[in-house]
């Protein structure tokens, strides 16, 4: 279920800076519509928290560098770019 009960926090870096993790104006009719994330406020870091996805492969030469390495290209991939908004995260590109 949504969670239409959390209010969105405005954070910044100064108490004259706060950024919203949403867009201006909010919905107020949850779950039927969602808020929309601030994409740019993640993409160009002005919101202050913020978590990156790593993904470490294993460089061996073998079937886990194979695997780990078509795992990281389908997640940059338009199909995953497109998975990883569909999902409700930002993409990075």
């Amino acid at each position: 279920m949504p969670q239409c009960t959390v209010e969105p926090l405005e954070i910044g870096q100064t108490a004259d800076k706060l950024v919203t993790p949403y867009q201006e104006p909010l919905v107020n009719q949850c779950p039927a519509r969602r808020n929309q994330l601030n994409i740019q406020a993640f993409q160009d870091d002005s919101y202050p928290i913020i978590h990156n996805l790593f993904v470490v492969v294993k460089q061996n030469g073998g079937t886990e560098q194979q695997a780990g390495e078509a795992y990281a290209n389908l997640l940059l991939s338009d199909q995953g770019q497109d998975a990883i908004a569909k999902a409700g995260f930002v993409r990075v590109r």
